[in-house]
């Protein structure tokens, strides 16, 4: 439940972190601990399945399929989870969800618009909905307001904060540069060199 900041400047390892807790990398050393289990010790099929069912992702440049509409990335880790046979039989229930997350994210207008018809923000809140339809355990946020104009973020910022605020008390570790998202957190732990403070270290 908690909206973890992980603040720090450019190339200080922020995202080298978020990347190995998240298992878009593996680590060289150490370990990371999920429900009681080292994850960098599982082969990398077995770190895919614990990715896709248990973590999301939002990243600064949204990564959205150019070709399909909104409701359509959004689906689209439903039907790589599920296959094409499960996915089909539920479909309907499934994309009902799709659309309930784009509507509580301003979007119930823009469901059938591709990602060249949407602004930035609308764009960045179509990467929510998508990181959020697996109802995974933790989404991992990588720098979510880095390309967007000051308004925009702000915007973005209030998303996150009510998702995590809300009923199912979504789990977000953010990794940012940006101090107002930071006063957002929960806890704040500042990044310098590899290394990690707690909150204590003076937020500006």
């Amino acid at each position: 439940g908690e909206l973890l900041v992980i603040i720090g400047r450019s190339g200080s390892g922020k995202s080298t972190l978020l990347h190995n807790m998240g298992l878009l990398d593996t680590p060289t050393a150490g370990q990371i601990f999920f429900q009681d289990q080292d994850l960098a010790q599982l082969n990398v099929e077995r770190q895919s399945a614990v990715r896709n069912e248990h973590f999301g992702f939002v990243f600064q440049f949204y990564h959205l399929l150019p070709e399909f509409t909104a409701l359509e990335n959004v689906l689209m880790p439903l039907m790589i989870h599920h296959g094409p046979l499960r996915y089909y039989r539920q479909r309907r229930a499934m994309t009902q969800r799709a659309r309930d997350l784009l509507v509580r994210l301003g979007l119930g207008h823009r469901l059938t618009h591709r990602p060249a018809q949407l602004s930035g923000g609308e764009r960045q809140r179509v990467a929510i909905a998508r990181a959020l339809i697996n109802r995974p355990a933790v989404v991992f946020c990588e720098e979510p307001t880095g390309n967007l104009d000051s308004k925009t973020a702000e915007e973005i910022h209030q998303h996150l904060l009510a998702l995590n605020r809300g009923e199912e008390r979504q789990t977000f570790v953010v990794v940012t540069h940006n101090y107002a998202l930071a006063q957002l957190g929960t806890r704040v732990l500042h990044m310098q060199d590899g290394e990690l403070t707690p909150d204590e270290a003076p937020v500006d």
